[in-house]
């Protein structure tokens, strides 16, 4: 009797120390690599079912509670896990204009700085990859880090001839940790495509490649001598941009070592009015720099936070001046040629609202909405039989949440229903763009974004003039419609007639532009006087926190789904 009662007082034993060994051994030598898989699945399965079970029309005052729950579960398991699911918790962030208000408030925080590793770590790191330790490269190798991200951490230091630098380091485990990450999240992601009938998995392969390339230090220091490269090309900026210098001999895989650069953060009100820079030309500059990477070089950094845009005086001329310094260039997208002129001849049509060329595009594109996505690509609602600088009031009549809820989904699968067509760098150039307008919304709107936005569309066209004929089609394809024989008498009225649509054309988006301009100042002017007569304090409205508004206003009205303000703010 007593022999059986000892059987399960062992067998507890042998499953405690067993659990107790996988423990040890994943977390010293296996990066908590079970762990951190287990507590997303766990997470995953919990979610699912929450949302398959409580997402129901009865339980429709009990919706924001849903999402509350699952997005503070998904923030817990990505601070405990960190590394990747970090910069998997930023993406949500970026993305949290189309999620309900309490993915807004919770990924709110996921940019904030993450915690760094302690010295012997990094001193571990150069030891792996340069068979010596920090203080054997560089002389006064700060032992604590001046900032620290999701995969890496940097140090200030010195080389050996005095020169300051930026010592970029990867946290440890972060490329050991990779593989089960992104198997993680991409059997969640095809789980909830099955679970709810959406198109989720998509982006999963353009996200695991871009992903990789981040954590590899070389191909960073490669994109930044690019971005240097293609910003010389440009003479309005070559002079305002500046981006620091790589110390090859002292980078690999892991470790990137730059020049080290005084200045202040773009968003930086205080530190800006210290050099006496006025906010609407650094945010302009920053503006164009962005843009001209979007619609005429084709290399896009897509991570323009405002940990990675500084300003300094130009070390060249007088305190007056002063230069936008760019940093941290692992996450790129590089447009095809093909995509980079479409999008551009996309803005351009947006301007003169010629639906039809909107059409072609998002038709090839496999985007069967084209009004959802021509204002997800200007940030606020798009009428197409409205000029963008006309406002309007048009109410829409409420619905209960859950229906609300359920129409934004049918419509984002309709949105999204040949998903194999959608050009992958959609998904990069948004995020530059979001971050870009949460970043001249800090500062106050002190710029038009929409305008410089559509003025470097027009650059990115060139001076073809075959482009302002009114559709996607090419000239030569529009003589074969119109002219009949080449050479004939209607040919030549035909062909006078498509160049004379093609500078109206041309002139009216001028017009357009003009008249948001004056409309944007008028505003600022109109405001200014609102604080004066009434006494106000604070600034007025600026540009975004109007289109904003209305964005909100028609997404609530529409879906259901309130945007808490906190998502404006980058």
């Amino acid at each position: 009797m007593s022999f059986i009662r000892k059987i399960p007082i062992r067998s507890l034993a042998l499953l405690s120390s067993t659990i107790g060994g996988i423990y040890l051994i994943d977390d010293k030598y296996n990066a908590r690599t079970l762990q951190r898989n287990s507590l997303t699945i766990w997470n995953g399965i919990c979610i699912g079912l929450d949302y398959k079970i409580n997402f129901r029309p009865e339980k429709g005052d009990k919706i924001d509670d849903l999402h509350e729950r699952v997005a503070q579960r998904i923030l817990r398991v990505c601070k405990f896990n960190g590394g990747l699911y970090i910069k998997l918790g930023q993406a949500i962030q970026v993305q949290s204009a189309i999620l309900p208000a309490a993915y807004q408030r919770t990924f709110k925080t996921m940019y904030d700085e993450a915690p760094a590793v302690d010295f012997d770590q990094v001193a571990k790191i150069f030891q792996a990859d340069f068979k010596c330790h920090p203080d054997d490269m560089f002389d006064d190798f700060e032992r604590v880090s001046v900032a620290s991200a999701s995969v890496a951490q940097v140090h200030r230091a010195k080389l050996k001839d005095g020169t300051p630098v930026a010592v970029k380091v990867q946290k440890p485990n972060i490329k050991k940790q990779m593989n089960w990450d992104l198997m993680a999240y991409k059997a969640l992601m095809y789980a909830y495509e099955y679970l709810f009938d959406l198109p989720l998995t998509w982006t999963a392969e353009t996200q695991d490649k871009h992903l990789r390339e981040e954590v590899d230090f070389i191909n960073e220091g490669k994109n930044s001598e690019r971005t240097k490269r293609d910003l010389e090309q440009i003479r309005s900026l070559k002079d305002k941009v500046y981006i620091p210098k790589v110390f090859w001999d002292y980078t690999s895989s892991r470790v990137l070592t730059c020049e080290w650069i005084d200045g202040v953060r773009v968003t930086d009100k205080e530190g800006l009015a210290r050099y006496g820079y006025k906010l609407h030309d650094v945010m302009k500059t920053t503006i164009d720099i962005f843009a001209s990477q979007i619609f005429v070089t084709g290399f896009v950094h897509a991570d323009p936070h405002p940990g990675n845009v500084f300003v300094r005086p130009h070390p060249n001329k007088s305190k007056k001046y002063y230069q936008i310094v760019l940093i941290d260039h692992g996450l790129y997208v590089e447009e095809s040629v093909v995509f980079r002129h479409q999008y551009s001849l996309f803005w351009k049509s947006l301007f003169l609202m010629d639906t039809e060329t909107i059409n072609e595009i998002c038709q090839e594109w496999g985007i069967n909405d084209p009004e959802m996505f021509a204002s997800a690509t200007l940030m606020k609602p798009y009428n197409p039989k409205t000029a963008l600088h006309i406002a309007t009031n048009q109410k829409f009549s409420l619905k209960d949440a859950y229906e609300m809820q359920m129409a934004l989904k049918e419509r984002i699968k309709k949105f999204l229903s040949n998903t194999e067509l959608i050009p992958r760098e959609l998904i990069f150039v948004g995020r530059n763009m979001n971050i870009v307008r949460s970043l001249n919304r800090e500062l106050g709107s002190p710029v038009n974004r929409i305008n410089i936005m559509g003025n470097w569309a027009v650059k990115g066209l060139g001076s073809d003039w075959t482009n302002w004929g009114g559709n996607a089609k090419t000239f030569n394809e529009k003589q074969q419609q119109l002219l009949g024989k080449e050479g004939s008498l209607m040919g030549f009225f035909s062909q006078l007639s498509f160049v004379l649509q093609s500078r109206f054309n041309y002139w009216l988006f001028r017009g357009t532009l003009l008249f948001i301009s004056i409309g944007f100042y008028l505003t600022k002017v109109r405001e200014s006087i609102e604080i004066w007569i009434n006494g106000r304090d604070g600034n007025s409205r600026g540009f975004e926190d109007v289109l904003d508004d209305r964005m909100k206003q028609t997404i609530e009205e529409k879906f259901g789904v309130v945007l808490d303000q906190k998502v404006f703010e980058g």
